[in-house]
Protein backbone atom coordinates (compact mmCIF):
# COMPACT_ATOMS: atom_id res chain seq x y z
CA UNK A 1 0.00 0.00 0.00
CA UNK A 2 1.65 3.28 -0.75
CA UNK A 3 1.84 5.70 1.71
CA UNK A 4 -0.40 8.71 2.62
CA UNK A 5 0.92 12.40 1.84
CA UNK A 6 1.70 13.62 4.76
CA UNK A 7 -0.97 16.22 5.98
CA UNK A 8 -0.53 19.70 5.42
CA UNK A 9 0.31 22.13 8.42
CA UNK A 10 -2.27 24.36 9.60
CA UNK A 11 -1.86 28.00 8.27
CA UNK A 12 -0.51 30.26 11.32
CA UNK A 13 -3.06 32.43 12.20
CA UNK A 14 -1.50 36.18 12.66
CA UNK A 15 -3.34 39.12 13.21
CA UNK A 16 -3.11 42.37 10.88
CA UNK A 17 0.37 43.34 10.89
CA UNK A 18 -0.31 46.99 11.45
CA UNK A 19 -2.33 46.35 14.64
CA UNK A 20 -0.34 43.46 15.90
CA UNK A 21 2.57 46.16 15.22
CA UNK A 22 0.89 48.89 17.28
CA UNK A 23 -0.26 46.71 20.06
CA UNK A 24 2.54 45.19 20.51
CA UNK A 25 4.55 48.53 20.54
CA UNK A 26 2.30 49.98 22.98
CA UNK A 27 2.88 47.24 25.05
CA UNK A 28 6.27 47.64 25.88
CA UNK A 29 5.89 50.80 27.52
CA UNK A 30 5.36 48.84 30.92
CA UNK A 31 9.27 47.87 30.64
CA UNK A 32 9.75 51.78 30.03
CA UNK A 33 7.34 52.28 33.22
CA UNK A 34 9.55 50.04 35.36
CA UNK A 35 12.84 52.12 35.12
CA UNK A 36 10.23 54.79 36.94
CA UNK A 37 9.54 52.87 39.37
CA UNK A 38 11.30 53.41 43.13
CA UNK A 39 15.05 52.53 43.92
CA UNK A 40 15.48 48.73 44.75
CA UNK A 41 18.17 47.93 47.12
CA UNK A 42 20.70 48.00 44.22
CA UNK A 43 20.04 51.82 43.34
CA UNK A 44 22.04 54.55 44.35
CA UNK A 45 21.62 56.56 47.97
CA UNK A 46 22.46 59.87 49.40
CA UNK A 47 25.03 59.44 52.20
CA UNK A 48 23.76 58.88 55.66
CA UNK A 49 24.81 62.25 56.89
CA UNK A 50 23.14 63.76 53.37
CA UNK A 51 20.06 66.27 54.49
CA UNK A 52 16.39 64.31 53.14
CA UNK A 53 13.91 66.36 51.22
CA UNK A 54 11.63 65.66 53.77
CA UNK A 55 13.39 67.73 56.70
CA UNK A 56 12.90 70.13 55.25
CA UNK A 57 8.52 69.19 54.90
CA UNK A 58 9.13 68.51 59.03
CA UNK A 59 10.44 71.52 59.89
CA UNK A 60 7.81 73.50 57.63
CA UNK A 61 5.39 70.92 59.93
CA UNK A 62 6.86 71.88 63.18
CA UNK A 63 7.10 75.45 62.76
CA UNK A 64 3.08 75.64 61.69
CA UNK A 65 1.67 73.05 63.26
CA UNK A 66 -1.40 74.56 65.97
CA UNK A 67 -0.85 71.75 68.26
CA UNK A 68 2.62 72.46 68.81
CA UNK A 69 2.29 75.96 69.27
CA UNK A 70 -0.40 75.08 71.88
CA UNK A 71 2.05 73.05 73.54
CA UNK A 72 4.42 76.18 73.52
CA UNK A 73 1.65 78.25 75.13
CA UNK A 74 1.46 75.65 77.92
CA UNK A 75 5.57 75.55 78.72
CA UNK A 76 5.12 79.77 78.92
CA UNK A 77 2.75 78.96 81.38
CA UNK A 78 4.80 76.92 83.25
CA UNK A 79 7.91 79.89 83.04
CA UNK A 80 5.58 82.30 84.76
CA UNK A 81 4.44 79.29 87.16
CA UNK A 82 8.52 78.80 88.44
CA UNK A 83 8.76 83.13 88.29
CA UNK A 84 5.85 83.23 90.61
CA UNK A 85 7.22 80.06 92.96
CA UNK A 86 10.42 81.93 92.95
CA UNK A 87 9.24 85.30 93.60
CA UNK A 88 7.44 84.06 96.90
CA UNK A 89 11.57 84.21 98.64
CA UNK A 90 10.84 88.30 98.03
CA UNK A 91 9.44 91.17 100.08
CA UNK A 92 6.44 92.15 100.05
CA UNK A 93 4.42 95.31 100.60
CA UNK A 94 0.85 95.52 101.05
CA UNK A 95 -1.65 98.78 101.83
CA UNK A 96 -4.63 98.47 103.72
CA UNK A 97 -7.00 101.41 105.10
CA UNK A 98 -10.42 101.10 107.01
CA UNK A 99 -13.04 103.62 107.66
CA UNK A 100 -15.29 102.47 110.42
CA UNK A 101 -18.96 103.82 111.47
CA UNK A 102 -19.31 102.19 115.10
CA UNK A 103 -22.64 102.10 116.86
CA UNK A 104 -23.68 100.01 119.43
CA UNK A 105 -21.89 98.59 122.76
CA UNK A 106 -18.61 99.05 121.78
CA UNK A 107 -15.75 99.73 124.90
CA UNK A 108 -14.92 103.31 124.95
CA UNK A 109 -11.87 103.96 127.24
CA UNK A 110 -12.40 107.81 127.86
CA UNK A 111 -15.19 106.86 130.54
CA UNK A 112 -12.29 105.22 132.63
CA UNK A 113 -9.48 107.77 132.15
CA UNK A 114 -11.90 110.79 132.00
CA UNK A 115 -12.95 110.49 135.75
CA UNK A 116 -8.96 109.77 136.69
CA UNK A 117 -8.17 112.87 134.71
CA UNK A 118 -11.28 115.05 136.78
CA UNK A 119 -10.03 113.56 140.37
CA UNK A 120 -6.08 115.36 139.25
CA UNK A 121 -7.14 118.25 137.95
CA UNK A 122 -9.21 118.80 141.61
CA UNK A 123 -5.86 117.75 143.22
CA UNK A 124 -3.68 119.66 141.10
CA UNK A 125 -6.37 122.59 141.12
CA UNK A 126 -6.12 123.33 137.85
CA UNK A 127 -6.77 121.58 134.36
CA UNK A 128 -4.01 120.33 133.40
CA UNK A 129 -5.58 116.79 132.07
CA UNK A 130 -8.58 116.96 129.67
CA UNK A 131 -11.53 115.13 130.99
CA UNK A 132 -13.82 114.78 127.27
CA UNK A 133 -11.88 111.86 125.68
CA UNK A 134 -13.30 109.39 123.45
CA UNK A 135 -11.51 106.61 123.18
CA UNK A 136 -13.85 104.20 121.75
CA UNK A 137 -12.60 100.99 119.83
CA UNK A 138 -12.38 100.45 117.03
CA UNK A 139 -10.54 103.35 116.14
CA UNK A 140 -12.85 104.47 113.26
CA UNK A 141 -9.80 104.96 110.65
CA UNK A 142 -6.47 102.48 110.36
CA UNK A 143 -4.16 102.76 106.90
CA UNK A 144 -0.79 100.96 107.07
CA UNK A 145 1.91 99.65 104.68
CA UNK A 146 2.94 96.21 105.43
CA UNK A 147 5.90 94.80 104.43
CA UNK A 148 6.70 91.11 104.94
CA UNK A 149 9.78 88.91 104.39
CA UNK A 150 10.13 84.73 104.68
CA UNK A 151 13.01 83.83 106.25
CA UNK A 152 12.61 80.04 106.91
CA UNK A 153 9.56 78.87 104.82
CA UNK A 154 10.04 74.97 103.61
CA UNK A 155 7.01 75.05 101.65
CA UNK A 156 8.77 77.62 98.79
CA UNK A 157 11.30 75.15 98.70
CA UNK A 158 8.83 72.56 97.99
CA UNK A 159 6.89 74.55 95.68
CA UNK A 160 9.71 75.43 93.58
CA UNK A 161 10.85 71.57 93.16
CA UNK A 162 6.91 70.54 91.89
CA UNK A 163 6.64 73.91 89.12
CA UNK A 164 10.15 72.78 88.11
CA UNK A 165 9.40 68.92 87.56
CA UNK A 166 5.92 69.66 85.77
CA UNK A 167 7.58 72.19 83.33
CA UNK A 168 10.23 69.98 82.86
CA UNK A 169 7.02 67.61 82.00
CA UNK A 170 5.42 69.60 79.78
CA UNK A 171 8.88 70.46 77.75
CA UNK A 172 9.22 66.40 77.63
CA UNK A 173 5.30 65.96 76.09
CA UNK A 174 5.86 69.16 73.69
CA UNK A 175 9.10 67.13 72.41
CA UNK A 176 7.14 63.80 72.37
CA UNK A 177 4.45 65.71 70.02
CA UNK A 178 7.18 66.85 67.99
CA UNK A 179 8.69 63.41 67.23
CA UNK A 180 5.31 62.15 66.84
CA UNK A 181 3.93 65.17 64.22
CA UNK A 182 7.93 64.12 62.41
CA UNK A 183 7.05 60.58 61.98
CA UNK A 184 3.00 61.69 60.80
CA UNK A 185 4.32 63.99 57.86
CA UNK A 186 6.83 61.54 56.70
CA UNK A 187 4.34 58.79 56.51
CA UNK A 188 1.58 61.32 55.34
CA UNK A 189 3.98 62.05 52.09
CA UNK A 190 5.21 57.91 51.83
CA UNK A 191 1.39 57.27 51.16
CA UNK A 192 1.24 60.01 49.13
CA UNK A 193 4.17 59.36 47.05
CA UNK A 194 3.10 55.81 46.77
CA UNK A 195 -0.09 56.18 45.89
CA UNK A 196 1.07 58.86 42.99
CA UNK A 197 3.38 56.49 41.55
CA UNK A 198 0.59 53.66 41.53
CA UNK A 199 -1.35 55.95 39.55
CA UNK A 200 1.22 56.87 37.08
CA UNK A 201 1.59 52.97 36.31
CA UNK A 202 -2.03 52.83 35.98
CA UNK A 203 -2.35 55.45 33.58
CA UNK A 204 0.22 54.99 31.42
CA UNK A 205 -1.48 51.24 31.03
CA UNK A 206 -5.16 52.56 30.53
CA UNK A 207 -4.13 53.50 26.63
CA UNK A 208 -2.17 49.93 26.21
CA UNK A 209 -5.54 48.17 27.51
CA UNK A 210 -7.63 50.79 24.93
CA UNK A 211 -5.62 49.36 22.32
CA UNK A 212 -5.99 45.81 23.03
CA UNK A 213 -9.71 46.19 22.92
CA UNK A 214 -9.47 48.41 19.74
CA UNK A 215 -7.50 44.83 18.20
CA UNK A 216 -9.70 42.28 19.89
CA UNK A 217 -12.54 43.95 18.49
CA UNK A 218 -11.36 44.39 14.67
CA UNK A 219 -9.80 40.83 14.99
CA UNK A 220 -13.39 39.56 15.98
CA UNK A 221 -14.53 41.72 13.09
CA UNK A 222 -12.25 39.62 11.12
CA UNK A 223 -13.12 36.19 11.79
CA UNK A 224 -9.65 35.68 13.92
CA UNK A 225 -10.76 35.46 17.24
CA UNK A 226 -13.53 34.53 19.27
CA UNK A 227 -16.06 36.89 21.30
CA UNK A 228 -14.25 35.83 24.75
CA UNK A 229 -11.11 38.07 23.47
CA UNK A 230 -12.89 40.98 23.54
CA UNK A 231 -14.60 40.62 26.84
CA UNK A 232 -11.57 39.67 28.27
CA UNK A 233 -10.15 42.79 27.14
CA UNK A 234 -12.41 44.86 28.44
CA UNK A 235 -13.21 43.48 31.35
CA UNK A 236 -8.89 43.67 32.61
CA UNK A 237 -9.13 47.50 30.67
CA UNK A 238 -12.15 48.50 33.68
CA UNK A 239 -10.27 46.94 36.57
CA UNK A 240 -7.32 48.81 35.65
CA UNK A 241 -9.42 51.88 35.00
CA UNK A 242 -11.01 51.11 38.57
CA UNK A 243 -7.47 51.01 40.08
CA UNK A 244 -6.88 53.95 38.31
CA UNK A 245 -9.60 55.92 39.88
CA UNK A 246 -8.90 54.67 43.24
CA UNK A 247 -5.48 55.42 43.11
CA UNK A 248 -6.09 58.85 41.95
CA UNK A 249 -8.41 59.64 45.31
CA UNK A 250 -6.31 58.05 47.53
CA UNK A 251 -3.01 60.12 46.05
CA UNK A 252 -5.45 63.57 46.35
CA UNK A 253 -6.25 62.68 50.12
CA UNK A 254 -2.92 62.03 51.19
CA UNK A 255 -1.65 65.53 50.03
CA UNK A 256 -4.14 66.97 51.38
CA UNK A 257 -3.54 65.06 54.65
CA UNK A 258 0.52 66.27 54.35
CA UNK A 259 -0.38 69.95 53.54
CA UNK A 260 -2.67 69.91 56.64
CA UNK A 261 -0.20 68.57 59.17
CA UNK A 262 2.45 70.86 57.51
CA UNK A 263 0.39 73.62 58.06
CA UNK A 264 -0.69 74.85 54.47
CA UNK A 265 -3.70 75.17 52.39
CA UNK A 266 -5.09 71.76 51.88
CA UNK A 267 -5.44 72.11 47.93
CA UNK A 268 -2.02 73.37 47.57
CA UNK A 269 0.03 71.50 45.18
CA UNK A 270 2.66 68.73 47.21
CA UNK A 271 5.61 68.19 44.87
CA UNK A 272 7.22 64.67 43.96
CA UNK A 273 10.66 63.89 45.33
CA UNK A 274 12.97 61.20 43.79
CA UNK A 275 12.87 57.90 45.64
CA UNK A 276 16.94 57.81 45.69
CA UNK A 277 16.87 61.16 47.31
CA UNK A 278 15.07 60.10 50.53
CA UNK A 279 18.19 58.57 52.10
CA UNK A 280 15.60 55.78 53.45
CA UNK A 281 18.74 52.99 52.40
CA UNK A 282 21.41 54.77 53.90
CA UNK A 283 19.63 55.66 57.74
CA UNK A 284 18.44 51.48 57.52
CA UNK A 285 22.09 50.89 56.79
CA UNK A 286 23.37 52.43 59.97
CA UNK A 287 20.62 51.92 62.69
CA UNK A 288 22.84 48.93 64.34
CA UNK A 289 21.68 46.23 66.21
CA UNK A 290 18.53 45.82 68.09
CA UNK A 291 20.07 46.01 71.71
CA UNK A 292 21.48 49.48 70.62
CA UNK A 293 18.25 50.60 69.70
CA UNK A 294 16.63 49.77 72.97
CA UNK A 295 18.82 51.14 75.17
CA UNK A 296 19.20 54.52 72.57
CA UNK A 297 15.37 54.70 72.81
CA UNK A 298 15.00 54.00 76.14
CA UNK A 299 17.61 56.47 77.18
CA UNK A 300 16.16 59.49 74.63
CA UNK A 301 12.41 59.10 74.54
CA UNK A 302 10.27 62.13 75.50
CA UNK A 303 7.48 59.79 77.03
CA UNK A 304 9.82 58.44 79.57
CA UNK A 305 11.33 62.06 80.49
CA UNK A 306 8.03 62.91 81.54
CA UNK A 307 6.96 60.57 83.41
CA UNK A 308 9.95 61.20 85.55
CA UNK A 309 9.37 64.55 85.96
CA UNK A 310 5.94 63.85 86.58
CA UNK A 311 7.22 61.17 88.95
CA UNK A 312 9.77 64.06 90.60
CA UNK A 313 5.53 66.39 90.84
CA UNK A 314 4.73 64.42 92.74
CA UNK A 315 7.35 63.36 95.37
CA UNK A 316 7.39 67.22 95.67
CA UNK A 317 4.25 67.07 96.70
CA UNK A 318 4.72 64.63 99.56
CA UNK A 319 7.78 67.12 100.77
CA UNK A 320 5.09 69.93 100.57
CA UNK A 321 2.87 67.87 102.58
CA UNK A 322 5.73 67.38 104.84
CA UNK A 323 6.56 70.81 105.34
CA UNK A 324 3.42 71.41 107.41
CA UNK A 325 5.18 69.81 110.40
CA UNK A 326 7.99 72.40 110.08
CA UNK A 327 7.90 75.63 111.60
CA UNK A 328 7.75 79.13 109.28
CA UNK A 329 9.72 82.11 110.30
CA UNK A 330 9.31 85.81 108.65
CA UNK A 331 9.68 89.27 109.69
CA UNK A 332 6.68 91.94 109.35
CA UNK A 333 7.49 95.87 109.07
CA UNK A 334 3.79 97.73 109.99
CA UNK A 335 3.49 101.29 109.59
CA UNK A 336 0.49 103.43 109.47
CA UNK A 337 -1.87 106.03 111.07
CA UNK A 338 -5.36 105.33 113.31
CA UNK A 339 -7.56 107.80 114.75
CA UNK A 340 -11.33 108.53 115.20
CA UNK A 341 -10.20 110.82 112.80
CA UNK A 342 -8.73 111.00 109.31
CA UNK A 343 -5.56 112.74 110.15
CA UNK A 344 -2.10 112.00 108.50
CA UNK A 345 0.79 113.42 110.66
CA UNK A 346 2.65 112.83 113.80
CA UNK A 347 0.42 111.74 116.91
CA UNK A 348 -1.45 109.61 115.23
CA UNK A 349 1.40 107.62 112.97
CA UNK A 350 2.80 104.01 115.20
CA UNK A 351 5.54 101.76 113.58
CA UNK A 352 5.46 97.63 114.41
CA UNK A 353 8.18 95.54 113.92
CA UNK A 354 7.65 91.88 114.08
CA UNK A 355 9.18 88.53 114.18
CA UNK A 356 6.66 85.90 113.17
CA UNK A 357 6.75 81.91 114.09
CA UNK A 358 3.59 79.79 112.98
CA UNK A 359 4.13 76.55 113.68
CA UNK A 360 0.93 74.14 112.90
CA UNK A 361 0.81 71.10 115.62
CA UNK A 362 -1.62 69.33 114.96
CA UNK A 363 -4.87 69.16 112.56
CA UNK A 364 -6.50 66.31 112.79
CA UNK A 365 -3.83 63.66 110.65
CA UNK A 366 -4.86 65.44 107.44
CA UNK A 367 -1.21 66.29 106.66
CA UNK A 368 -0.10 62.98 107.11
CA UNK A 369 -2.57 61.81 104.78
CA UNK A 370 -1.83 64.21 101.69
CA UNK A 371 2.04 62.70 102.28
CA UNK A 372 0.15 59.51 101.38
CA UNK A 373 -1.64 60.39 98.75
CA UNK A 374 1.25 62.13 97.31
CA UNK A 375 3.26 58.53 97.86
CA UNK A 376 1.10 56.38 96.30
CA UNK A 377 0.76 58.99 93.01
CA UNK A 378 4.78 58.55 92.84
CA UNK A 379 4.33 54.89 92.97
CA UNK A 380 1.70 54.76 90.50
CA UNK A 381 3.74 56.61 88.28
CA UNK A 382 6.65 54.76 88.46
CA UNK A 383 4.60 51.94 87.59
CA UNK A 384 3.10 53.99 84.58
CA UNK A 385 6.82 54.44 83.47
CA UNK A 386 7.88 51.05 84.14
CA UNK A 387 4.80 49.72 81.72
CA UNK A 388 6.33 52.12 79.00
CA UNK A 389 9.62 51.59 79.04
CA UNK A 390 8.34 47.95 78.59
CA UNK A 391 6.03 49.23 75.70
CA UNK A 392 8.90 51.06 73.57
CA UNK A 393 11.27 48.10 74.24
CA UNK A 394 8.47 46.00 72.38
CA UNK A 395 7.82 49.00 69.88
CA UNK A 396 11.51 48.93 69.08
CA UNK A 397 11.99 45.34 68.48
CA UNK A 398 8.66 44.75 66.21
CA UNK A 399 9.85 47.72 64.58
CA UNK A 400 13.35 46.64 63.84
CA UNK A 401 12.46 43.00 62.67
CA UNK A 402 9.62 44.63 60.34
CA UNK A 403 12.06 47.48 58.50
CA UNK A 404 14.26 43.95 58.03
CA UNK A 405 11.53 42.20 55.95
CA UNK A 406 10.39 45.04 54.54
CA UNK A 407 14.10 45.42 52.81
CA UNK A 408 14.22 41.92 51.95
CA UNK A 409 10.57 42.08 50.56
CA UNK A 410 12.48 44.89 47.78
CA UNK A 411 14.89 42.44 46.69
CA UNK A 412 12.16 39.78 46.19
CA UNK A 413 9.88 42.49 44.44
CA UNK A 414 12.57 43.94 42.10
CA UNK A 415 13.49 40.15 40.74
CA UNK A 416 9.82 39.34 40.13
CA UNK A 417 10.02 42.70 37.84
CA UNK A 418 13.16 41.20 36.78
CA UNK A 419 11.11 37.81 35.69
CA UNK A 420 8.39 39.61 34.69
CA UNK A 421 9.44 42.66 32.22
CA UNK A 422 12.13 39.63 30.84
CA UNK A 423 8.93 36.91 30.35
CA UNK A 424 6.72 39.88 28.75
CA UNK A 425 9.57 40.87 25.93
CA UNK A 426 9.55 36.97 25.45
CA UNK A 427 5.81 36.88 24.63
CA UNK A 428 6.29 40.04 22.69
CA UNK A 429 8.51 38.47 20.44
CA UNK A 430 6.37 35.32 19.94
CA UNK A 431 3.43 37.42 19.31
CA UNK A 432 4.71 39.36 16.72
CA UNK A 433 5.92 36.21 14.99
CA UNK A 434 2.46 34.82 15.58
CA UNK A 435 3.45 32.34 17.91
CA UNK A 436 1.56 33.63 20.66
CA UNK A 437 -1.92 34.34 21.36
CA UNK A 438 -3.16 38.04 22.01
CA UNK A 439 -4.62 36.58 25.18
CA UNK A 440 -0.90 35.16 26.16
CA UNK A 441 0.52 39.20 25.29
CA UNK A 442 -2.51 40.39 27.98
CA UNK A 443 -1.59 37.88 30.21
CA UNK A 444 2.03 38.87 30.44
CA UNK A 445 1.38 42.55 30.22
CA UNK A 446 -1.30 41.93 33.57
CA UNK A 447 1.38 40.48 35.24
CA UNK A 448 4.41 43.27 34.75
CA UNK A 449 2.15 45.77 35.65
CA UNK A 450 1.57 43.70 38.84
CA UNK A 451 4.91 43.32 39.47
CA UNK A 452 5.56 46.74 38.93
CA UNK A 453 2.88 47.89 40.97
CA UNK A 454 4.03 45.44 43.93
CA UNK A 455 7.27 46.96 43.63
CA UNK A 456 5.77 50.43 44.96
CA UNK A 457 3.91 48.96 47.64
CA UNK A 458 6.78 47.26 48.48
CA UNK A 459 9.24 50.28 48.26
CA UNK A 460 7.70 52.65 49.88
CA UNK A 461 5.88 50.13 52.32
CA UNK A 462 10.17 49.51 53.68
CA UNK A 463 9.96 53.47 53.56
CA UNK A 464 7.22 53.63 56.21
CA UNK A 465 8.84 50.81 58.52
CA UNK A 466 12.43 52.34 59.01
CA UNK A 467 10.28 55.80 59.51
CA UNK A 468 8.29 53.95 62.51
CA UNK A 469 11.69 52.32 63.86
CA UNK A 470 13.14 55.87 63.89
CA UNK A 471 10.55 57.45 66.04
CA UNK A 472 10.08 54.36 68.55
CA UNK A 473 14.18 54.44 68.84
CA UNK A 474 14.26 57.91 68.99
CA UNK A 475 17.10 58.29 65.96
CA UNK A 476 16.39 61.59 64.56
CA UNK A 477 16.73 64.76 67.30
CA UNK A 478 13.41 66.72 67.26
CA UNK A 479 15.62 70.24 66.94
Amino acid sequence: MAPQPAEPAPPRRRPPRASAARLAALLALPALIAAQAPATAAAAAPASGAASPLDALVREGLAANPALRARSYEIRRDDAAVREADGRWLPSATINARNSAVRGAVIDLGTLINPAYSALNQLLGQQAFPTDLVLRLPLRQEATVRVQQPLLEPRILAGQRIVRAAREATIAGRDAARRQLAADIRLAYLQYARAARAREILVATVPLLDEAERVSQRLLDAGKVTPDNVLRARAERSAVVQQRDAAAQLTDAARRQVNLLVGREVDAPLPLVTDSTLGFEARFATIGDSLTLVRRALGAREELRQLDRARDAANGQATLARTAFLPSVGVALDYGFQGNTIRVGRGTDFTVASLVLSWNLFNGGQDRARVEQARAEAQAIGARREDVARQITLQVQVAEDAARVARTAITTAGDRVASATRTFELVQRRFAQGLASQLELLDARTALTTAQLNLVVTTYDFYARVTELDRAAALTPTE
